[in-house]
């Protein structure tokens, strides 16, 4: 019994890797960013953990190098978007997760959006420096854009300090305002 279970398993865990594209850095956050008006659904694999409030998937498209990359759909009446996730790295060495923090900044600048007319939308941001003395630290990049489908978009790239770990992120969210969420506009009807 214990065999077919591991069997089985076994059997999920690579029909699943046979899905998982590890594309270019540049050519993972175009197809990530290119599946945010379907909501991810594109891109999102098996689920991986089931909880009250959200379920993360298993993403079928990687970055190169990531430790895991995951699709979050929360259970909510009012914002039903998915977020991407792909924890890049983690370790006890601030400089060096200092140091990766700074390049995948760089490699988000060079990022862009390729639409199916030919034309192309590029990510800018915000540099935040690391600092050891902050256990977060965010740098934000937006696309230039007045296409309505991204203009919620945010790609955010932290530093964690958690449990003697810093861990490195790269967030691709679509994020609306407090006083926009469900739809509801900055004045409320009385």
């Amino acid at each position: 019994m214990l065999k077919e279970a591991t069997d089985s398993v076994a059997r999920v865990d690579s029909v699943l890797r046979s899905r998982v594209r590890v594309l270019s850095f540049d050519g993972a956050i175009d197809a990530v960013l290119k599946d945010l008006p379907f909501n991810l659904k594109n891109i999102t694999g098996e689920l991986v953990l089931a909880q009250g409030e959200f379920e993360n998937y298993a993403s079928i498209v990687e970055l190169p190098g990531s430790e895991q990359c995951i699709v979050t759909r929360w259970h909510s009446a009012d914002d039903t978007t998915a977020s991407w996730q792909a924890k890049m790295a983690s370790g006890d060495d601030f400089d060096q997760a200092a140091k990766s923090y700074q390049e995948l900044f760089r490699k988000l600048q060079g990022c862009h959006l390729t639409l199916v007319d030919g034309s192309v939308i590029y990510l800018k941001g915000d540099w935040e420096p690391a600092k050891e003395s902050a256990s977060f630290t965010t740098s934000t990049l937006k696309l230039m854009t007045g296409d309505w489908r991204y203009r919620d978009v945010k790609v955010e790239l932290e530093l964690v300090y958690q449990l003697a770990d810093w861990a490195v992120h790269i967030n691709i969210v679509t994020k609306k305002r407090d006083d926009e969420v469900g739809g509801r506009g900055l004045v409320e009807n009385q």
